[in-house]
């Protein structure tokens, strides 16, 4: 029988050899790859760089070129000009034709970089539009500007610059509408920072920028109307007091009035309260108000003239100054404008100063000078402190009629001014009251929340005083998203600093309601936003019994409660409304505006309740 071979020689015999998977030519080959790849982006990197590098170099030399066109545009060289802004258009011409290269598409794709490269090439195309299409233009408006052509010798401005820039501007004002256009889908909290640093100096003139030649655009045709252009205007210009706090600013106590015609501007003369009220003359006599919007104030609101700006609509309280101007003074008026000492102060740090009765008023001293230091000057009759706050005001009014002085610095001036609500403007003639709308010094309270969901906070001095030189504010908004409510508060602090207070800056009614010839008695007068209700305030109740009032005025829910304000007391008032049903645009806030500025916050939580 054949032997059965055993297990141990089958197990010697080679088994047969797995096939191995040949792994290194798939790694050789990806790594071949990804050099390819590397080298390729390498020198479409190094090409964008040097691309990068013309661009900047393009838009340098162009910026360098730039350099001396305000001496052109003042000396009035049109071909010199010319050739510059031809010199520029190649620089930015060649810059915009490297970004729009297939490169930079592609590079703008690149995760992390690409918003880099995007925004690189946006700016660098707004600013070729800019060159390309505003600044051949840019030399007649800004040869408006000058103060050589604008001005006429006596007093005014020439209306033929002006009407040379109207027929300029729509240019303008169309390259930055389309420039705004390129730059609007830039995030520049995603760019790095030397790039932000870079696009957002250009990003930064054309926001600035955009809307101011927009608004000249709409704008000047009716301003030169407003100057006299086809025929003589009549104003009236009132000072407002902030010591002697009103809803608006403050008493109108002093006030010039003007005449526009074809340019040329003339001081008629200057009116005050004095003038005012001859022979029994009120506003009430001559204006008829709704009973509701008197019921929100004190008998004395409608009937002396000091009071007129205890409404927060200064329409209401232009009017009334229009309606007793033809009785006491013998003027029609066709719009009436009202700035305060802060403006004048601003004013005349730009125009220099003026000097009266010996005494230099600039723009260090003019709020002191005109709201207290007078006072003490003239402890016994406010007749001649009133007096030398008109005499101030015509003459800084002279200064700025005279156009000498530097446009754009004046027009921040103003700008300013609106912005901290101390500028108001009312015009008879609808087409002209739109400008002051547009520019948004109208001081009328806004009527629906379509463009903005107002509330209103003031003050009116109810202890006829001077104190509120003296006052510092600040506002603080917040917002209950479930319940739907806002709520305004604001915070007063009587910082009165000596004894010696004269007869006219302290207090005369306060002592009735048991406060000191230093205490302030102030009416904290709150207007919900259209359509809402008040539902609450803290305190609920004022201090002067009988003071308090609850109404409404253009249909708008108000309420006031009077605050006693002791020397170096800090108060808060707030109140609570319920918002209406439907959209509301983003809170604003009006205020009565003091001697200091007023800061306002609102809470990021409001966000929630808005579009």
């Amino acid at each position: 029988m054949p032997e059965t071979p055993s297990n141990d020689v089958l197990l010697d015999e080679p088994a047969p050899r797995r096939r191995r998977r040949r792994i290194w030519p798939w790694v050789l080959g990806f790594f071949g790859l990804l050099v390819i790849v590397l080298v390729v982006a390498g020198i479409l990197g190094a090409r964008l760089f040097s691309e990068a590098m013309d661009v900047r170099d393009d838009l340098e030399a162009a910026k360098s070129r730039l350099g001396n066109v305000t001496e052109l545009v003042r000396s009035g060289d049109a071909e010199q000009f010319s050739a510059v802004a031809a010199d520029v258009l190649t620089y930015t011409s060649d810059a915009d034709r490297i970004v729009q290269g297939p490169l930079w598409q592609y590079a703008s794709w690149v995760p992390f970089v690409g918003q880099n490269v995007a925004a690189i090439r946006d700016t660098t195309e707004a600013t070729h539009i800019l060159v390309r299409d505003a600044l051949p233009a840019s030399f007649t408006v800004l040869g408006a500007m000058q103060r050589e052509n604008i001005r006429f010798e006596g007093g005014g401005f020439n209306l033929a610059t002006f009407r040379g820039a109207l027929d300029a501007l729509p240019a303008v004002d169309a390259a930055f509408t389309e420039a705004s256009a390129k730059i609007s889908g830039i995030d520049r909290d995603a760019l790095l920072p030397f790039v932000d640093d870079a696009v957002g100096q250009v990003i930064d003139v054309i926001e600035e920028s955009a809307p101011i030649a927009h608004a000249a655009t709409e704008v000047l045709p009716t301003a030169l109307k407003m100057l006299g252009e086809d025929g003589p205007r009549t104003y009236l210009v009132i000072f407002q007091n902030n010591a002697e706090i009103r809803a608006t600013g403050g008493a109108g106590a002093a006030g010039v009035y003007v005449k526009a015609d074809g340019g040329r501007i003339e001081l008629l003369g200057t009116t005050g309260s004095a003038s005012f009220e001859i022979d029994g003359v009120s506003g009430t006599a001559q204006l008829a108000l709704p009973a509701d919007t008197l019921a929100l104030y004190d008998d004395e609101f409608s009937r002396f003239s000091q009071n007129y700006t205890k409404t927060p609509n200064f329409p209401t309280a232009a009017r009334l100054f229009q309606a007793v101007a033809p009785v006491t003074d013998g003027y029609t008026v066709d719009g009436v404008v009202s700035l305060d000492p802060v403006v004048l102060g601003d004013i005349l740090a730009v125009t220099g100063p003026v000097t009266v009765d010996g005494i230099e008023v600039n723009a260090d001293n003019a709020v002191s000078l005109l709201l207290n230091e007078t006072y003490f000057r003239f402890p016994g009759d406010q007749a001649p402190a009133d007096a030398f706050f008109a005499a101030t005001s015509a003459l800084v009014f002279q200064k700025l009629v005279s156009g000498d002085w530097d446009l754009t610095a004046m027009l921040d001036v103003f700008g300013t001014a609106g912005e901290q609500q101390r500028l108001y403007g009312w015009f008879s003639r609808p087409e002209e009251e739109q400008v002051a709308q547009r520019l948004g010094i109208d001081g009328a309270m806004k009527t629906d929340n379509t463009e903005a969901t107002e509330v209103g906070i003031f003050l009116n001095d109810a202890a006829v005083s001077k104190l509120e030189y003296y006052l510092s504010t600040s506002i603080a908004i917040t917002c209950d998203a479930a319940a739907r409510t806002v709520t305004t508060s604001i915070t007063m602090t009587n910082n009165v600093d000596r004894d010696d207070l004269t007869y006219h800056i302290g207090a005369l009614r306060s002592p009735r309601y048991g406060g000191s010839n230093t205490t302030m008695l102030l009416d904290v007068l709150y207007f919900a936003p259209p359509g809402a209700s008040i539902t609450s305030a803290t305190p609920a109740s004022g201090d002067a019994e009988g003071l308090d009032r609850a109404s409404t005025e253009d249909g708008r829910n108000a309420q006031s409660i009077a605050i006693l304000l002791d020397r170096g007391q800090t108060r808060t008032v707030s109140y609570t409304s319920a918002l209406p049903e439907g959209p509301l645009a983003p809170l604003s806030v009006r205020y009565s505006p003091t001697v200091t500025d007023t800061p306002v916050a609102i809470d990021a939580g409001c966000a929630q309740l808005t579009n």
